[in-house]
């Protein structure tokens, strides 16, 4: 039987919908995206290799790991306001760290304390969701939170076509963004909840069984996407593509992700496992694609976009997938599957870096896209697909 999708009513938005999707957007979509789409005139200016690059992508990664390590221990005893404003606070210093940079090591400081913030913002809303929201409207309410992604990546991307080679310009930009959304999800985020002040956690949160199929899942996406994240500007200028058109494929990304928000009717038609497989397996060929398509900007562009809806949507699966292995502590879910999804980006960028300066790009992107290909061989059982955190 398929399951109707009943969207968000206003008192939903304003509690947890707007804001959350403001903060994914400036933490994930501005503070760790952005730096792909800007990474050209950084390297230009401040004399950053390719694989010095990468490394710091991965930097990143480990910031991001902390930040999620961090967040559920941090939800349980102050609850998720206090996450969600730490989230901010690491958004917009990173963001300053990386506007005044000066070289490859102040370049890299910045871009890990914004990593930070990524890693702190996504799981808290899970638990919002959960306690603020009715439950046959969690579904659709988290799928457009966690494609929060896109608006970031779509706004980054004219703000760096404007900014041009004034690439601080669009970090202090970025950086006012941050403490704007950060603003309104924490006033929005509201006091700790009852069941927040009297959970305890500990390490056995992260001992479940049920869990396995999603952290490979989460690990094979996150290395095969995480190239595309990092270098895929890069690839487009290596095949004579100009840096405005590169940007605007890489802001296309961003629209078209937000396509993701409609996951949760995915969901309902084909059911968790049967979401996941389309999700997962257009994301890698849309990789595998852009791979082969990089010297034909329109041809990328359609390619782009794939990536930006698929990737979005196998995120939203992924995180209804996690609270069904941890309905009781849906934070502690999210943080699970992100925190595997990093573990991926923290070998992906360094990988596909050091693959770049020895045989190019289309060969890396085509073992990206294998990479993600590879995640099809798990999947959530049908058995778990019911209710998807909304019972």
């Amino acid at each position: 039987m398929r399951e109707s999708v009943v969207h968000p009513d206003r008192q939903s938005v304003l509690t947890a919908v707007l804001p959350g999707t403001a903060m994914i957007a400036v933490t994930f979509g501005l503070g760790r995206y952005g730096y792909g789409l800007l990474l050209p005139d950084m390297r230009a200016e401040l004399g950053v290799s390719t694989g010095a690059a990468g490394v710091i992508s991965s930097a990143a990664g480990v910031s991001y790991l902390v930040g999620n390590l961090a967040v559920v221990p941090l939800t349980s005893r102050r609850g998720s306001r206090v996450a969600v404003a730490a989230a901010a606070l690491f958004a917009a210093v990173g963001m300053c760290l990386v506007a005044i940079s000066r070289g490859t090591a102040s370049l890299a400081l910045g871009v890990i304390v914004a990593g930070t913030a990524a890693g702190l913002a996504l799981p808290p809303y899970a638990d919002i969701v959960a306690a603020r929201i009715p439950a046959e409207r969690r579904k659709h309410s988290w799928s457009i939170i966690s494609s929060g992604t896109g608006w970031g990546v779509a706004i980054a991307g004219p703000v760096a076509i404007v900014a041009g080679s004034s690439w601080r310009i669009g970090w202090l930009l970025f950086a006012v963004l941050a403490l704007a959304a950060g603003a309104l999800a924490t006033v929005r985020a509201g006091p700790a909840t009852n069941a927040e002040r009297t959970r305890r956690t500990g390490p056995p949160w992260f001992r479940r069984p049920t869990a396995g199929a999603l952290v490979v899942s989460a690990v094979l996406i996150g290395a095969g996407s995480a190239a595309w994240w990092a270098f895929s500007v890069d690839a487009l200028r290596a095949e004579s593509v100009g840096t405005t058109a590169a940007r605007i494929i890489y802001a296309l990304t961003g629209a078209a992700s937000l396509l993701g928000s409609f996951n949760a009717i995915l969901v309902a038609r084909l059911g968790l496992p049967g979401s996941y497989l389309t999700t997962a397996g257009g994301l890698g060929l849309a990789i595998i694609a852009f791979a082969l398509l990089t010297g034909h900007p329109i041809l990328a562009a359609i390619a782009a976009a794939a990536f930006g809806a698929t990737y979005a949507a196998v995120v939203a699966t992924q995180g209804l997938w996690s609270a069904q292995i941890f309905p009781e502590h849906p934070t502690a879910g999210v943080a699970l599957f992100t925190t595997a999804l990093t573990a991926g980006t923290l070998v992906g960028p360094t990988v596909s870096g050091l693959t770049i300066e020895h045989l190019g790009y289309r060969p890396t992107f085509l073992s990206a896209g294998a990479l993600v290909l590879a995640a099809l061989l798990v999947r959530p059982n049908q058995s778990t697909s019911r209710g998807t955190g909304d019972d």
